[in-house]
């Protein structure tokens, strides 16, 4: 099984590649198995930890954006019963823990800048499918949670990714490239 961790801020884009790159290996190759599986499917439980209290509004909200939200069990399980030739794995965690960062063979990092970030996430949550849709709740958490963890933990991950991919990109024209690079890995003869 070959692993690739795609990660990078909330709303950069992580799913839209990993859904780009898995159309597009599946193009090039109909008998290959390949398996997206997004973290945010193995949170922990959300009346636990971890927690903040909103400055502005003094409730009580869970955490996505630590590194303690997501249950890492959960996700090595995931992999370890993909049945799968390539597995996309894809989160905003996945580079900065170790116990995911070392299961990858090949490591992306999507960046895009934060004023481009946070519009796509407003968006995004006010069309519903999230926890809230108000604007203003969506924005205080942005700035309260999604903000700070970024500059504590996914954007420092950076430097674990063999490569950086703008969110912003024609991700089709991306995705073919990256899978010319993955299939090849894949494909290699295994040493030893």
């Amino acid at each position: 099984m070959y692993i690739v961790g795609i990660t990078g801020g909330s709303a950069s884009g992580k799913s839209a590649f990993a859904g780009a790159l898995e159309k597009v290996l599946a193009a090039r190759d109909p008998a290959l198995r390949v398996r997206t599986i997004p973290t945010d499917q193995h949170w922990k439980d959300r009346s636990g930890s971890p927690r903040f209290v909103s400055p502005s509004s003094g409730e009580a909200h869970f955490n996505f954006n630590h590194p303690d939200a997501l249950n890492e069990d959960s996700v090595l399980a995931a992999l370890k019963a993909a049945p799968a030739d390539i597995v996309l794995l894809e989160g905003l965690m996945v580079l900065h823990l170790p116990a995911l960062r070392n299961r990858l063979d090949l490591r992306l990092f999507i960046e895009l800048d934060a004023d481009e970030r946070a519009l796509r996430r407003l968006l995004r949550d006010m069309q519903g499918g999230r926890d809230m849709t108000d604007p203003q709740k969506i924005a205080a958490y942005y700035r309260e949670s999604a903000r700070v963890g970024h500059a504590l933990y996914i954007e420092p991950s950076r430097v674990h990714a063999d490569l950086i991919l703008r969110g912003d990109s024609n991700f089709a024209r991306t995705a073919d490239l990256v899978s010319t690079v993955i299939l090849d890995r894949y494909r290699a003869p295994k040493s030893g």
